[in-house]
């Protein structure tokens, strides 16, 4: 017999699968192929609004904060691109015709608003 793969036994339970997907609102965002959906409409997106609005998504409700965002998209800590979020988030908030899903925190950051919850 061999021994289990090193992570450990394959996870079978729904309880342990990694999520797929995040559901905001109308808003599906399918993980594993980068694919967004609006009321089941596929939403074309750029690769780092892609991973702006699945940050957020995340966590619907928390305040993520300027530099949080632009570390962990962008992976970086240079203040330059202090526009560039502005502008993925309004391009975001366009695209998904849902200007409201995304709030700012004025001197803070952003934050994604789940209308249900």
């Amino acid at each position: 017999r061999r021994p289990p793969p090193v992570g450990g036994p394959a996870r079978t339970g729904p309880r342990d699968e990694p999520r797929r997907a995040l559901r905001v609102g109308a808003v599906t965002i399918e993980l594993p192929n980068r694919l967004v959906r609006v009321d089941g409409a596929p939403v074309p997106l750029t690769r780092k609004e892609f991973d702006l609005l699945a940050l957020l998504a995340q966590r619907p409700g928390v305040v993520f904060r300027r530099e949080q965002i632009i570390s962990e998209v962008w992976r970086t800590s240079w203040e330059g691109t202090g526009r560039t979020l502005e502008v993925h988030i309004a391009s975001l908030r366009s695209k998904l015709r849902m200007p409201a899903l995304i709030e700012t925190v004025r001197g803070v950051g952003y934050k994604i608003v789940d209308p249900v919850g």
